[in-house]
């Protein structure tokens, strides 16, 4: 998949909470290379995801089923998340601006 085409299109996040069932979100957003690495940057929450390779290869069209309940989106990419360790050393991490509310 040619990576650039798919620039400035809609995209849509869908993602899943491994720790709680039936919890996923979708949010709007659009690819964007950003000095040579692509994220997902969502301009109206302020939230820059970068994404990794394996994370872009996941990345496919919506199909027009789809299309309504992921926000009209012209591409979507799964993911899944979970809380890190109390423990865990998080200076390696960078700051995407998702907050994760389970009161939602």
């Amino acid at each position: 998949m040619n990576l650039a085409e798919i620039e400035d299109k809609r995209v849509a996040m869908i993602v899943w909470n491994t720790e709680k069932e039936d919890d996923v979100r979708v949010y709007l957003g659009k690819l964007e290379n950003v000095n040579g690495e692509y994220a997902f940057i969502n301009e109206e929450k302020g939230w820059k995801v970068s994404l990794e390779n394996e994370q872009l290869s996941h990345l496919h069209p919506v199909t027009e089923d789809l299309r309504e309940m992921l926000l009209n989106a012209d591409y979507a990419l799964s993911m899944s998340m979970s809380s890190l360790p109390e423990t865990y050393d998080t200076n390696n991490y960078k700051q995407t601006g998702i907050n994760w509310s389970n009161n939602l």
